[in-house]
């Protein structure tokens, strides 16, 4: 089989003999996705351009789940919805858009483990941080419909690699490794010398195999190269401004009372900072809040 992941293994040093990890992340990729499969599908299916309301409504009927998570999702201030008392209802105030962003959340929140022990995770912060990423994201790209939701996707999916290898390594004879870097390009530098390659590159190969666009999927996977390549960067460049915008939010959610207050004022595609972590945030705390409901 041909290597997937077109990476050379850092600094020439042999993987430990009982730990090949390309081979455990692909084993990992290929055992996903979980019972989840009908809100990928429900996702797939709004983001094609015959894709229709009563089709969706179709799909989301074959699970319980998915249909009580949407008629919920119809009165939840997050997706602007006014409430509904049946699925039907609910799938008509939503919109295929909002519809999408709704199947995506379920899918992510429910691949999740409990803990992500590799990355000194919870399950709940990991959501949290992905929820903020996915809506600085779709803020930045407001007004532009098509771009928004993909912009969200990205955003939402930028750590999902993370996922794999936590899981890699907690099936693995290593699985007491854990990073403790600081900041992304640290964590990066380190896994790229224990494994030969990052998680944003192994998110990048799951999503690809897991049917997701080269739109979503190529962005993520460049997060931490030097060439990104001219159809990638622009979104490369927000993705970064999103996960910035997304740790002051988390920093707010957990008593900063000012985490922006240097860099409010700051712009990225003629936006102030302060406005796209204002919306973020008010975004976050409705969805915790929806969580506690």
């Amino acid at each position: 089989m041909q290597n997937p992941f077109p990476i050379t293994q850092a600094r020439g040093r042999p993987l430990p003999s009982d730990s090949d990890w390309r081979g455990a992340f692909l084993s990992c990729i290929e055992a996903f996705p979980t019972p989840t499969d009908k809100s990928r599908a429900l996702y797939f299916y709004t983001q094609d351009q015959y894709a229709d309301l009563d089709g969706a409504a179709s799909l989301i009927r074959k699970d319980p789940f998915l249909s009580v998570e949407v008629v919920r999702s119809s009165n939840s201030a997050v997706y602007g919805s006014r409430g509904a008392d049946s699925l039907e209802d609910a799938v008509n105030a939503i919109g295929l858009e909002r519809l999408g962003r709704i199947a995506l959340r379920i899918w992510l929140k429910n691949v999740i483990p409990q803990s992500l022990a590799t990355y000194f995770l919870s399950g709940s912060s990991f959501v949290n941080r992905s929820l903020a990423s996915g809506a600085a994201m779709r803020y930045l790209y407001q007004g532009e419909t098509e771009q928004a939701e993909t912009a969200y996707a990205i955003g939402l999916l930028h750590s999902i690699g993370k996922i794999v290898v936590n899981e890699a390594v907690k099936q693995s004879k290593m699985k007491d490794l854990c990073f403790e870097e600081k900041t992304l390009r640290r964590l990066a530098e380190a896994e790229r010398a224990e494994f030969g390659m990052t998680h944003a590159e192994v998110g990048s190969y799951a999503l690809k195999s897991w049917g997701f666009s080269e739109s979503v999927y190529a962005p993520i996977g460049v997060q931490f190269s030097k060439n990104k390549g001219e159809d990638s960067d622009d979104w490369a460049q927000s993705l970064a401004v999103s996960r910035f915008v997304a740790d002051r939010v988390i920093d707010s959610i957990r008593g900063n009372p000012d985490p922006m207050r240097s860099e409010a004022a700051s712009r990225y595609r003629g936006i102030r900072l302060g406005d796209v972590f204002e919306s973020t945030l008010a975004v976050v705390e409705a969805e915790m809040i929806e969580e506690l409901n």
